[in-house]
């Protein structure tokens, strides 16, 4: 009875995904969620403790509760035939369900998700953010509600959208690095994220990242990867010791800038941000460089042959994609190589960040009416000097 119930369900869930678009989106089987060694396996009894690791049944049940010691659906049948609400705020989600560490319903243990910090930059801060469920509760993060209002009648998504789906395909999503504590290195990488504005075609929702053409150096010519946290000769993302120019990261730029492209609110600390405009930011694409730039600029971005430009970053140079316990705009605690710490809205607290790859501060400056300014009093992302009409930031 089992068996033809189980043959049933997968009948139905192969015609769910194929008329939503989703069977086609990439190998589930290679996965972080449908991977048969390390792949999702809920921890309930009853019918889902009968399914493999990796099995659809995991996640969705086919009349929306099976029998057994799972959490009973809240609010009755969810959309997708999910076990549980999809999203109900920041620290209510389908996928907080196994991603943390506080009652994980993943068989085993809860996942690990560290920061960017942490699998990047080799910057061990596991002990309090080594889960997603953490990083959407810290004081900095990404606003899930915010995410899903953003989305809502773009690019094919609805308002039944989970806002975590608006970054992530759930169905083809890698661990990077996959089922490991560790971070990332050159034979353990994965891609966990999907372009949002590649959703509008659900057959063709692949990877962003993975393929030629998706990486930082397409992006640019000019990027170089920072240094990995205590380290002057091994480099982000994954320790290379000689590739540095982005042909191993993903074009995070035009990932990130898919939904920051415009003037939108944010949950922020600081208000709404404004536009970002890579095209024309200093540390995006603006020729901006001075004669004495390199003076002013720390290893590994003191090299004099990128001649009369500036290095174009990536957005994950500075920032964590999910949440960080720095003041706001999620901050790395590590960048180019030292610890940041930015508590508050101050100079010393900013200080911290730009010192990590500028040597000049305004500390020195004979404007006496500037000496207490924080750093983005004036410098942030589509800030323009008044005086010169050039970039600040």
């Amino acid at each position: 009875m089992v068996n033809k119930m189980n043959k049933i369900f997968l009948w139905l869930i192969t015609w769910m995904f194929f008329v939503s678009g989703l069977a086609h989106a990439g190998p589930y089987t290679d996965s972080a969620h449908g991977n048969n060694v390390y792949g999702v396996k809920r921890s309930a009894t009853g019918f889902p403790a009968d399914y493999a690791k990796g099995h659809c049944a995991n996640c969705h049940e086919q009349h929306s509760s099976i029998n057994g010691s799972e959490p009973y659906p809240d609010g009755g049948s969810d959309n997708y035939l999910l076990f549980d609400t999809s999203h109900t705020s920041q620290t209510a989600n389908f996928c907080f369900d196994c991603h943390t560490d506080n009652a994980s319903q993943q068989s085993g243990g809860f996942i690990k998700n560290y920061s960017y910090a942490y699998r990047a930059g080799n910057y061990d801060d596991s002990a309090g953010n080594d889960d997603i469920k953490q990083a959407f509760d810290n004081t900095s993060s990404h606003n899930l509600d915010d995410i899903r209002t953003f989305i809502t009648g773009k690019w094919g998504y609805t308002s039944n959208s989970n806002p975590c789906y608006a970054c992530h395909n759930s169905h083809i999503a890698q661990g990077d690095p996959a089922d490991s504590t560790s971070p990332k290195s050159s034979l353990t990488r994965g891609y966990p994220v999907s372009r949002p504005s590649d959703h509008f075609a659900l057959a063709s929702w692949g990877l962003w990242g993975n393929e030629s053409g998706e990486k930082m150096s397409n992006y640019t010519s000019y990027y170089q990867a920072p240094y990995r946290f205590g380290e002057t000769t091994s480099y982000e993302p994954d320790g290379s010791t000689t590739i540095m120019d982005g042909s191993n990261l993903t074009d995070y730029v035009t990932f990130c800038l898919d939904c920051h492209y415009t003037y939108q609110p944010q949950s922020t600390l600081l208000g709404a941000l404004k536009v970002i405009d890579w095209e024309t930011s200093v540390h995006g694409k603006a020729d901006s460089w001075k004669q004495n730039d390199a003076d002013e600029r720390k290893a590994p971005y003191k090299s004099e042959s990128v001649v009369n430009r500036n290095y174009v970053l990536a957005c994950t140079d500075c920032h964590e994609p999910h949440g960080s316990n720095n003041y706001c705009y999620l901050i790395r605690k590590e960048v180019n190589g030292d610890a940041v710490a930015v508590a508050d809205n101050t100079r010393n607290s900013w200080n911290s960040l730009c010192s990590r790859c500028h040597t000049q501060s305004h500390a020195d400056d004979s404007d006496e009416s500037k000496k207490n300014d924080s750093c983005i009093t004036c410098h942030y992302h589509g800030a323009i000097d008044s005086a010169t009409i050039e970039p600040l930031f």
